[in-house]
């Protein structure tokens, strides 16, 4: 008689641009997590076993299945309430570059490396890449592409199979995702996703040959601690405070608008945004005059059913960062920073509507100068000098990003001076796109890097193959004859005079008698 088998409870998506159901996802739990890996692990040899060049052309296909999918937008808008812009100009084409880096650049970081050694000269060292395994990625909710897809990437061009387990809040879109590299007829098995909660989370870090992790510090430190234990690599991208400085000289318009963007961007609720924004005394008034209209004239919307209304800041996705926006602010008010635009939800637009608050007068004792906001509220500092700025732009737990404005030289001085993992010059943001560079954070920040040649040969391990080197061979073995059993003193003689003559010492020195 056949057993029937329980069904998997649903796990609904809300919409935070008007509360309705975007969609239901099963919750797959530890056995959904298991049963992914069995198959990861059936395909992840062939797929390593393939060249470099196929690896590359399995992930531009994926690319173009994505790129020529109408759904993946309409359901990354829906999901997560950020405008259109954000969605298609910042998260699918931070996708398509992180794909065009990695298989450009992965015969070079991939290929095996001839070492010649200083004292075994008859051997040659080949050091040759090979995949971890099976990869688990956990992705947060804020960015389903940028965050989670794009993570798989570097991994699977490093030849191991991925397993992807989206944050709960935003599943639809890797689902899509996934769909769609079966679709562009790429190996089954070899990347996949698992919807869940927190358990399912838990579980990948348990089976993994290896982790990324981007979220929270408390959550990422678990992760981390699990890793450890299991002696297996884990990357970390967690919180962000990431300081704004506006320093003499600087081009106050350009600042200005840039502050806007970096602090609202996404309604604040991305890892390098600005969380505090800094300023000299000789130039605060002019600046923050400047910063305060840019922010009064953003444009808070909902996205309409065609997805094409133009608008600055959607909704806020999680609505549990509406709670932690009020209270920062509330507490920043409270001792004794000026509210100058924003400071209330936006009811008329919906539930999970907040708008851009700016706050004056912002000192280290506020909660929203030292603890991570992740929402659409920053304040301004004030700080009399160069050498201020600099204490209290270091003066925080964390250091994911970091921005300075000023006379290129003098920003690029101050900058180096900086507690950062990242840091940009006269800009803001763009660095994240500058993927030929590893970037990663510092203190709480995280561990281990994404991009560069680097974040692609982490998710491999390195075996060190050494060889006789043909053309010394016939050396190599009366050298090797000699060094082993049965040990010959007059043999240990030669030895010493050689290792005084190799490293320094020479032979002007009488040599005591062999001892015994």
């Amino acid at each position: 008689m056949a057993t029937s088998v329980a069904p998997l409870a649903l796990i609904r998506v809300l919409s935070p641009i008007d509360g309705s159901i975007v969609g239901e996802v099963p919750d797959e739990g530890p056995a959904g997590v298991d049963a992914a890996f069995d198959r990861a692990r059936a395909a992840a040899p062939g797929w390593a076993s393939l060249p470099v060049s196929e690896r590359s052309e399995a992930l531009k296909k994926w690319r173009d299945a994505i790129l020529d999918d109408p759904g993946v937008i309409a359901t990354l808008v829906r999901e997560s309430g950020k405008p259109r812009h954000e969605a298609e100009g910042v998260e699918l084409l931070y996708f398509c570059e992180v794909v065009r880096f990695c298989c450009s650049s992965a015969k070079r970081a991939l290929r095996r490396e001839v070492r010649r050694p200083f004292l075994m000269q008859t051997k040659r060292t080949l050091l040759v890449k090979k995949p971890l395994g099976v990869v688990g990625v956990i992705g947060p909710w804020n960015f389903p592409i940028l965050n989670n897809a794009a993570d798989a990437v570097a991994p699977l061009v490093a030849g191991n199979a991925v397993i992807l387990k989206p944050s709960e809040v935003t599943p639809l879109t890797s689902v899509r995702l996934a769909e769609l590299w079966k679709a562009a007829g790429n190996p089954p098995g070899v990347f996949q996703v698992v919807t869940g909660r927190g358990e399912a989370g838990a579980r990948v870090t348990e089976l993994s040959d290896g982790v990324i992790f981007t979220g929270s510090v408390a959550t990422g430190r678990r992760v981390a601690s699990r890793c450890g234990e299991r002696l297996i690599p884990c990357v970390t991208e967690l919180g962000g405070k990431s300081p704004f400085v506006v320093l003499s000289g600087a081009d106050l318009d350009r600042a200005a608008r840039a502050a806007a963007w970096s602090s609202f961007f996404h309604s604040g609720q991305a890892c390098i945004r600005t969380e505090r924004i800094i300023v000299e005394e000789p130039i605060a008034d002019e600046f923050e005059r400047r910063f305060v209209d840019r922010v009064k004239a953003l444009r808070q919307a909902r996205a309409s059913a065609g997805l094409e209304s133009e608008h600055d800041l959607g909704s806020v996705t999680f609505p549990r960062q509406i709670e932690i926006v009020a209270s920062q602010l509330q507490d920043a008010i409270k001792k004794g920073a000026k509210l100058v635009s924003g400071g209330k939800a936006r009811e008329d637009l919906g539930k999970s509507f907040f708008e851009p608050t700016v706050v004056l007068g912002a000192t280290s004792g506020m909660e929203l100068t030292r603890e991570e906001t992740f929402g659409p509220l920053v304040g301004v500092m004030r700080v009399r000098s160069e050498e201020e700025a600099l204490a209290a732009a270091n003066d925080t737990h964390l250091g994911l990003n970091a921005t300075v404005f000023g006379p290129t030289d003098k920003a690029k001085r101050f900058a180096e001076r900086l507690q950062t993992g990242n840091a940009i010059v006269n800009d803001v943001l763009v660095n994240y796109l500058v993927v030929e560079a590893p970037l990663g954070g510092v203190k709480a920040s995280g561990v281990g890097v994404r991009h560069g040649v680097e974040g692609i040969r982490q998710w491999t391990r390195t075996e060190s193959l050494t060889v006789p080197f043909a053309p010394l061979a016939p050396i190599g073995n009366l050298i090797a004859r000699h060094l082993s059993f049965p040990y010959d003193m007059k043999v240990l003689g030669l030895i010493r005079r050689a290792t005084r003559v190799l490293y320094g010492r020479g032979l002007k020195r009488k040599l005591g008698p062999l001892p015994g």
